[in-house]
């Protein structure tokens, strides 16, 4: 963007002294940059913007991810504005490797390391974390993949430190050397006779192990006590 600087040059009377005051103004824009010089140098400078040529807009990313955060059911107390702005940045349609749960409340990813030694690891550093909280994911593991679910029992729903938590577990995925995705498997064509089964993958095993132990283990939703 070119400056284009007005050949005259005003001069202001200030307690008898002449300064020159040079008035410059950026084509295409609204903006005006007022400059007073001393003999010696330029004492002080005044811009003043008020650009309209350049319209916001949301990328179709984040956008998108936008959309997917507002299908979040969050947990009563939770601050819907405040944990949808943080939640969004770890989205699928934004870059990132969560997804919702289909109920909304919840937020679940895979995570896939070298070795078991490296998963369980991770797994520990986690688990110090939830010490830390007090609050606990819902997960399982199979060798080197373990596979994460953040909800909130009581009160039911998706709560700050469900995301906040989420976002732990991607730092430490990263210290601890998380592999990359693997790409999507194409889908396997279905099975011939009502005998034959499709072999599912793994990480929607460990999703259906994790929903099984969620259901079966003890939780931290307060129990009813027995009359």
């Amino acid at each position: 963007m070119s400056l284009r600087t007005t050949p005259k040059t005003l001069l202001a009377s200030t307690s008898g002294t002449r300064t020159p005051t040079r008035i410059i103004r950026r084509s295409h824009t609204s903006s005006t940059t007022t400059a007073t010089a001393t003999p010696n140098s330029i004492s002080s400078i005044r811009i003043h913007t008020a650009d309209t040529n350049t319209p916001g807009a949301l990328t179709a990313a984040a956008a998108a991810a936008a959309t997917t955060a507002s299908a979040a059911r969050f947990s009563p107390g939770a601050d819907p504005v405040a944990t949808a702005a943080r939640l969004q940045p770890l989205l699928l349609p934004a870059g990132g490797r969560w997804a919702l749960t289909p109920t909304g409340e919840g937020l679940e990813r895979a995570f896939k390391f070298k070795t078991f030694a490296k998963t369980w690891d991770f797994m520990t550093a986690v688990s110090l974390r939830c010490k830390v909280h007090n609050h606990h994911p819902e997960w399982s593991n199979a060798y080197n993949t373990t596979f994460i679910r953040w909800t909130t029992h009581s009160p039911k729903g998706l709560s700050a430190l469900d995301v906040d938590l989420a976002a732990a577990c991607d730092a430490l995925a990263r210290d601890f050397g998380e592999l990359d995705p693997e790409p999507a498997p194409a889908p396997e064509p279905a099975p011939e006779s009502a005998n034959a089964t499709a072999t599912a993958s793994p990480s929607c095993v460990l999703h259906d192990l994790a929903t099984r132990a969620a259901g079966s283990g003890e939780c931290c939703a307060p129990k009813n006590k027995k009359p």
